[in-house]
């Protein structure tokens, strides 16, 4: 009886495999796909399905516009000749066209890999609201669509950057909220840039940046931490910059 039952669960086993086996893919073929590498750890897939880019967080203070390389990848035998492959933005996605524009989709000739060019614009309506760019591979007289994770690439942008939890028991050195005092920040307090341990645990450090601030502004407990913020004042003295690039309000100028 055993013998009868191990045999039917085999069977049904192989039937299930078959059922589940894919379609290989034919080498006489080419294939495109995606392939924005996922640098997590022990990623569940290789290349990335979404990104986000935001305007608020580049190191590049008042930049207006911005273009992402992404990697498109082919699969199969390479051409000695430039192959044009087929991407749409797809009606599933929230953007305003005139924020966006794509480069040519093209292979080039003996390459198995290449980059598409997406440029994004800093418009105005990104301060306050989240946009999401959905592209879109399709098959053409050159290309089949290659893996279907990778045939999707949804891409969000904004202009959006809040307020962290500390700056309020910062704002006596770091002034009133501005997004470019805080993007600046980002760039002059690194992780690393400030060696000091844990005052309260002697931990080595680095412990202290921008994203995890000493819990009291004290200078003479965090002198490292005063230091930078020296450097943050000067550059706003240095430097004309205006809340969201509009010149009709004050410069920003720290206390």
């Amino acid at each position: 009886m055993k013998r009868i039952i191990l045999l039917s669960i085999s069977f049904l086993l192989i039937l299930g495999c078959k059922e589940l086996e894919l379609q290989e893919f034919d080498l006489k073929n080419a294939y495109v796909s995606f392939a924005l590498p996922d640098r997590a750890y022990r990623p569940k897939e290789p290349y990335l399905d979404s990104t986000t880019y935001s305007f608020a967080v580049d190191t590049v203070i008042g930049i207006k516009s911005k273009t992402l390389a992404i990697p498109i990848k082919i699969g199969g035998l390479v051409s000695d000749k430039d192959r044009k492959y087929s991407v749409e933005i797809d009606p599933t996605s929230d953007y305003n066209p005139e924020l966006v524009s794509l480069s040519e989709p093209i292979i080039r000739a003996n390459k198995y890999e290449d980059t598409l060019y997406v440029s994004l614009k800093r418009g105005p309506e990104l301060l306050s609201k989240e946009m999401s760019l959905v592209l879109r591979l399709n098959a053409n007289e050159n290309f089949n669509v290659g893996h279907l994770h990778n045939s999707l690439l949804t891409i969000k942008f904004n202009d959006i950057l809040l307020a962290p939890t500390w700056w309020n028991e910062w704002e006596l050195y770091f002034g009133p909220y501005f997004k470019e005092v805080y993007q600046q920040w980002m760039v002059i307090y690194y992780l690393g840039s400030d060696m000091s341990s844990d005052i309260y645990t002697g931990a080595p450090g680095p412990i202290y940046f921008w994203k995890n601030m000493p819990d009291y502004p004290e200078p003479e407990w965090f002198p490292i931490t005063f230091m930078h913020i020296s450097l943050l004042k000067k550059y706003f003295e240095d430097h004309v910059v205006y809340p969201n690039g509009d010149n009709t309000q004050e410069r920003i100028l720290l206390p």
